[in-house]
C-alpha cells in the first residue's frame, strides 16, 4: 500500500508590526512583499494576546539584559535583532512590575505593544497554500523593519 504525502499548508500568517503601525502601512508592506495569493487582513486582531517589547541599541544590549535579570519577575521570550538595534518581545502574560518599569525609566526605554495582524491566506478556491510560498512571504516580511514576528496558522501535513 502506498501512502500519499501531503505538502504541509498554511491558511495564515500571525504578524506582530512595531506599535503605531497603521492598517495602510499594514496594506503596503503586504504588497512589496511580492504576495503571490489573495489575502484577506484582520489589522489588530484579538487571534493572540498583544505582546510588549522593548528595543534597545546594541550597543547597550547586555548591560540592559544584565540589569534586566536582576529583577526576578523578568523575563523574556524572543531577541530579535534589527538593524543596529534588538527587540526584546516579552511573554504574552507579561506583567511589567515597578522595578522593571524603574529600570526602563532611568534607561529611557519605552514598554510598546505590537499590533497583530491576522492574514488569512487564499489561493483560488483553495483556503492554504503551500508552505514553501507561506516561507518565501515569511522571509520577505521580516526584511521590513515594522514587522517584529511571523508565525504561520494551519499548517496540516
Amino acid at each position: 500500500m502506498i501512502k500519499e504525502t501531503q505538502t504541509p499548508k498554511a491558511g495564515g500568517l500571525y504578524i506582530q508590526f512595531e506599535n503605531g503601525t497603521t492598517e495602510s502601512e499594514v496594506e503596503t508592506i503586504l504588497e512589496n512583499c511580492n504576495m503571490t495569493v489573495n489575502y484577506t487582513i484582520d489589522y489588530d486582531s484579538d487571534y493572540m494576546l498583544k505582546r510588549d517589547y522593548i528595543t534597545v541599541d546594541q550597543d547597550k544590549r547586555m548591560d540592559i539584559m544584565n540589569e534586566l535579570r536582576k529583577d526576578e519577575n523578568f523575563t523574556y521570550h524572543d531577541e530579535i535583532k534589527k538593524g543596529n538595534y534588538t527587540i526584546i518581545m516579552l511573554p504574552e502574560k507579561f506583567i511589567p512590575d515597578n522595578k522593571l518599569l524603574t529600570t526602563l525609566e532611568k534607561n529611557n526605554l519605552q514598554l510598546k505593544k505590537s499590533i497583530l495582524c491576522y492574514i488569512y491566506l487564499r489561493d483560488e478556491s483553495k483556503y492554504w497554500i503551500p508552505e514553501k510560498d507561506a516561507v518565501r512571504i515569511k522571509n520577505e516580511l521580516e526584511k521590513n523593519e515594522k514587522v517584529l514576528t511571523v508565525g504561520f496558522d494551519f499548517l496540516n501535513y
